[in-house]
């Protein structure tokens, strides 16, 4: 790969500080033979190789400004895991820099391997990423002695969304898992955690103004499912836990449909003429519907939920739901639902199906069903979310008929090599890219594992790199190397047949 002319323009002064040399020809040092892979995921934008390797033991010495709190926590961790101690006599030294240098854009990278390591960004955020590609080149458990390649790395992400919907709603997922969660997603550079918190099968979210959300709500789940809910306390732990880690928390509230858990706390909230007002544990969708016609007690409630919501999470968006109903007033409540949203200072997402509401156009759309019957919204300049359920619900099957998965979207599952060949290019005004993993049949923190890993590194890639770059060949080789990091992270992963990891029939 060569880099790209804006940023491989910059990188001479940090080539020198790493010691590799300063020159705007190309390096006399850098390898003529074919580069070794570098274990990088996702793909960088660009990798120079240079002859030589970079030795070090035992210590080594760290400079890291004060204003990269984060980055500097990581690689912290990063030494301390290795068993390196920071020692600033130490012969190599790892540099973290702020530069004023907007080619890197806000979460751009370069990484400079020669006789010290130097790592530099825009960001804190931009270093955080610069952390993780630095880890994924040492070994995942400590050594008595490490070596690296000599290399220039300039980076930055094709999208600034980049994420996973986890559906807590039907079947709970608790506090440590969601932590685990989150440090893996830092790991591949994902950067948007979507909680599916509310559904037909459960309320997960405490709201203080209306105890009996939870109380009932967060008493059922699925069938074979777990119960529980969050509080405020804990969900304000697990935002700061992931913004500590470049990740913004994104919290769904799913309405005016898949209410049944809050109908069955508050009666009141459904039509006069409902008569199952029980909580579920069913896996069928689109029968419940807070009672529009009832405005004086939707639209309050509803503003009090999401007033709470705001509160605890600092999101510039808040996902308001609006998938899989049909009802005449169905239109106006999404309007009214992203004017709320955007009177407290944030922006709506709202599934696709919202695309029939006058809604402002910088109200996002995730897109879901694969039929992009949404040309009309995406004239009116909506962003778009990326979820098209035959490339990226994990819910389905690592391999067709796999036990325990879904084939309702795509019959032969979503492979490993399917999720990684998605083109979002044609999606002009597309943001990013979000998996979603429902909880139908996902009942355990195992499951969970098995089901998003290794694909979810699949989306990383295909939400930071460039298509034209990514090659299906080259991630199975870069990807394959990386499984001792996964066994370090804990990952119950599918053993993917594709990465050489075992049968997969797990």
């Amino acid at each position: 790969m060569k880099p790209s002319s804006k940023l491989g323009a910059l990188l001479a002064c940090l080539i020198a500080a790493a010691g590799i040399g300063c020159s705007h020809a190309p390096p006399a040092a850098v390898a003529e033979a074919a580069a070794p892979v570098v274990r990088i995921v996702p793909l960088p934008r660009s990798v120079e190789a240079h002859s030589g390797e970079l030795q070090f033991s035992g210590a080594v010495a760290l400079e890291a400004p004060v204003a990269a709190p984060n980055a500097r926590r990581a690689l912290e961790e990063l030494l301390a895991g290795l068993g390196l101690a920071a020692d600033d006599a130490a012969a190599v030294r790892i540099r973290l820099q702020l530069v004023d240098d907007a080619a890197l854009g806000p979460e751009g990278y370069r990484l400079v391997v020669g006789d010290g390591i130097a790592l530099s960004a825009q960001t804190d955020t931009g270093l955080l990423h610069a952390v993780q590609s630095l880890r994924q080149l040492l070994p995942a458990q400590a050594q008595p002695e490490y070596r690296l390649p000599r290399l220039v790395v300039a980076d930055a992400p094709a999208y600034r969304w980049r994420g996973v919907s986890l559906d807590v709603a039907r079947s709970f997922l608790p506090v440590d898992y969601l932590e685990r969660h989150i440090d893996r997603m830092v790991f591949f550079k994902l950067n948007r955690l979507h909680l599916h918190l509310t559904d037909d099968q459960g309320w997960r979210i405490e709201i203080k103004r209306y105890p009996k959300l939870v109380e009932i709500g967060g008493a059922s789940a699925v069938k074979g499912g777990r119960t529980g809910y969050y509080t405020q306390e804990e969900l304000k732990h697990l935002v700061a836990y992931a913004q500590a880690r470049g990740i913004t928390i994104v919290p769904e509230i799913d309405m005016p449909g898949h209410v049944q858990s809050a109908l069955a706390s508050y009666n009141e909230l459904a039509c006069d003429d409902v008569d199952n007002l029980s909580t579920y544990s069913g896996l069928e969708v689109g029968f419940s519907v807070l009672c529009l016609y009832k405005p004086d007690v939707v639209y309050p409630f509803v503003r009090n939920v999401l007033e709470e919501v705001v509160a605890i999470f600092p999101s510039p968006e808040i996902h308001v739901g609006g998938d899989e109903v049909k009802h005449p007033l169905y239109a106006d409540f999404v309007a009214r639902a992203a004017a709320m949203v955007e009177e407290m200072g944030r922006t709506a997402i709202v599934w696709e199906e919202g695309s029939v509401a006058d809604t402002r156009p910088d109200v996002l759309l995730q897109l879901w069903n694969d039929n992009y019957a949404i040309d009309a919204a995406v004239a009116k300049g909506h962003p778009l979310i990326l979820s098209p359920c035959t490339y990226f619900y994990l819910d389905h099957g690592n391999y067709a008929g796999q036990p325990g998965t879904y084939d309702w979207c795509r019959k032969e599952g979503v492979p490993l090599e399917r999720v990684y060949g998605f083109d979002p290019t044609a999606f002009k005004t597309a943001v990013g890219i979000e998996a979603a993993l429902w909880s139908e049949l996902v009942h355990s923190d195992a499951t969970a594992d098995n089901r998003l890993w290794p694909r979810l590194a699949a989306v990383a890639e295909v939400a930071w790199s460039p298509v034209e770059q990514r090659d299906y060949a080259g991630f199975v080789q870069r990807m394959s190397t990386l499984r001792p990091h996964l066994d370090a992270l804990g990952i119950r992963y599918h053993a993917e047949p594709d990465l050489g990891w075992g049968e997969g029939r797990h």
